[in-house]
């Protein structure tokens, strides 16, 4: 009688969270962007407040096959319509600075050398991923110069060789000895000495020659005492702002889904959004991606062998957040009664008068296994406070690697 009871409950408090609301899906009806999954995606539904942003910051699951689509999507509208001055790019300073170049038409280092330790992992070894910088090298090819952008890295140093070329190209050559082959080396000479280099050959160098030294030299002095990735990518942002006049200037970020957002204090976007001496607290802007009967590109490593694609390095793994044992997000099926199978849908989630405005639903996350990582929602916030819009997903592959 026990375990019937039990039964009963547990399938009513299912049944119950499975609900979707009149409430908010009516509000929906009226905020919603469906769009087929096509690759000439438009946002039609993006108005003048929109646009009035100072830095807008899409929040992606990498390995899904949607992400380099509406990033480059997004991007691309935006730099038509308002002209985005600064590209952030979740990668290091000189991957940054090389794939800047490839974007103005260099052949010396081939794409795939530059994204060989890119953070992103699946971007290192996926076709997909350096197709979308393929086609942002003949977007920018086209653009007028007073709508180029300029394309930099923020997050800690992955790729020391890199850096240790470009060390060789920015500084003089009497100094080359002196550029350590271990990066323990390396970072130890930058705290001694690289500065000093840079003080004492100031008059023979450029403004921005200068500013790229200068930027490495932080990088690398503080590689050690900066673990946090996205404290790391707050100090990069926060110096250069200051450091190249920022405050005019209309800022893009496509990252990982956590590093854009707001509610917290030590996420990417929340050290930002609370930091009082910057600009953003009112003039920043959230689109955070969920997704439904999606794919996902998985190391096989990293799942037990029960649910691995035998024998493949990569695993195909169904990727939903509507799934009762790995993620269900609360209200994620009031998203679902507003939108189609197969399509990339935009939803604002702030207008005047939405209910997500005062509750959490539509972002709190209840699982019973834990294999994603999920936030704790902080009591007292709501759905806006994280994100203003939704990429809501249906019905995604996922991001192939390269076979081997």
């Amino acid at each position: 009688m026990k375990t019937h009871s039990l039964f009963i409950l547990v399938f009513s408090i299912v049944l119950f969270t499975s609900c979707s609301s009149s409430k908010y899906v009516n509000y929906l009806k009226e905020h919603t962007e469906v769009n087929k999954m096509e690759d000439s995606l438009r946002f039609h539904s993006l108005d003048d407040n929109f646009y009035q942003n100072k830095l807008f910051l899409v929040g992606e699951v990498h390995e899904v096959g949607t992400s380099p689509r509406i990033d480059y999507a997004l991007f691309t509208q935006l730099n038509e319509k308002i002209n985005i001055d600064i590209n952030l790019a979740e990668m290091d300073v000189a991957q940054a600075y090389y794939l800047q170049e490839y974007l103005k038409g260099s052949n010396d280092l081939e794409l795939k050398n530059i994204l060989k330790k890119w953070p992103v992992f699946i971007g290192t070894v996926s076709k997909q991923y350096r197709n979308k910088w393929k086609k942002m090298r003949a977007y920018y090819k086209l653009l007028p110069e007073n709508s180029k952008f300029e394309l930099v890295g923020i997050d800690r140093i992955v790729d020391f060789d890199l850096v240790r070329k470009l060390l060789k190209e920015k500084l003089p050559k009497e100094y080359h000895k002196e550029i350590q082959s271990e990066n323990d080396s390396l970072i130890a000479w930058s705290n001694s000495d690289l500065n000093n280099i840079i003080q004492r050959e100031k008059s023979k160098l450029d403004r921005n020659t200068i500013d790229l030294l200068t930027n490495i030299e932080f990088n690398l002095s503080n590689y050690k005492k900066t673990r946090s990735r996205d404290k790391f990518m707050y100090q990069n942002f926060r110096r250069m702002y200051e450091q190249n006049q920022w405050e005019s200037k209309k800022i893009y970020g496509g990252l990982g889904f956590s590093h854009t957002l707001q509610a917290y204090n030590y996420t990417f976007a929340g050290r930002i959004k609370k930091d009082t001496t910057l600009p953003y607290y009112d003039k920043m802007v959230s689109l955070n991606t969920l997704y439904v009967d999606s794919k996902l590109t998985v190391d096989s490593r990293a799942l037990p062998k029960f649910m691995q694609d035998k024998g493949k390095d990569f695993t195909r793994f169904k990727y939903s957040q509507d799934n009762r044992l790995f993620m269900y997000i609360q209200g994620i099926a009031d998203y679902k009664r507003v939108t189609e199978p197969n399509t990339i849908s935009l939803i604002k989630l702030d207008a005047h008068g939405s209910p997500y405005l005062n509750t959490t639903r539509g972002t709190k996350v209840k699982k019973l296994i834990t294999i994603w990582d999920a936030y704790d929602i902080i009591e007292g916030t709501s759905t806006t406070d994280y994100a203003q819009y939704i990429f809501f997903v249906r019905n995604s592959d996922w991001i192939q690697p390269d076979e081997k």
